[in-house]
């Protein structure tokens, strides 16, 4: 460390006192460093999450190594909800909750969707598509 400072060093000057910077100095990196990670855990987790709306079914998609899905038939779909908490009101985001034939609880639950009264119509309109698609097949 000395040699690099006496490199600065005029031909006749002597050292009194070093000192280093206080960690005071590097508050900013102290405090949001611990951020970092939480953060790039918060990008991955919300570019690898999908809501995806077929022709047929329901599916929700997570995971970047281990993929993990689970879908629903619209044909199974009974109702659905929004839980639009008093943010999502002001940010447009709410939970979706789609209740299926097997029980009073919900089967899938989407969290954070944005929009989520126009996804609930798109949802609905799925279901009943098929609903009238069904009836058309037994008639016949």
């Amino acid at each position: 460390m000395r040699n690099k400072i006496n490199r600065h060093l005029h031909k006749d000057e002597k050292l009194m006192y070093v000192e280093v910077p206080s960690w005071m100095k590097f508050h900013k990196e102290l405090v949001f460093s611990p951020l970092i990670f939480p953060l790039i855990h918060a990008f991955l987790k919300k570019i690898s999450t999908h809501l995806v709306i077929t022709n047929d079914r329901v599916i929700a998609r997570h995971g970047i190594i281990g993929e993990h899905s689970k879908g629903v038939k619209f044909n199974n779909i009974v109702s659905v909800k929004v839980h639009q908490p008093a943010f999502g009101s002001i940010f447009n985001y709410g939970h979706i909750h789609l209740y299926t034939q097997s029980g009073g609880h919900s089967d899938l639950v989407f969290h954070y969707i944005k929009n989520p009264i126009k996804v609930k119509k798109v949802i609905e309109k799925g279901v009943n598509l098929n609903t009238s698609v069904k009836e058309q097949e037994h008639r016949s």
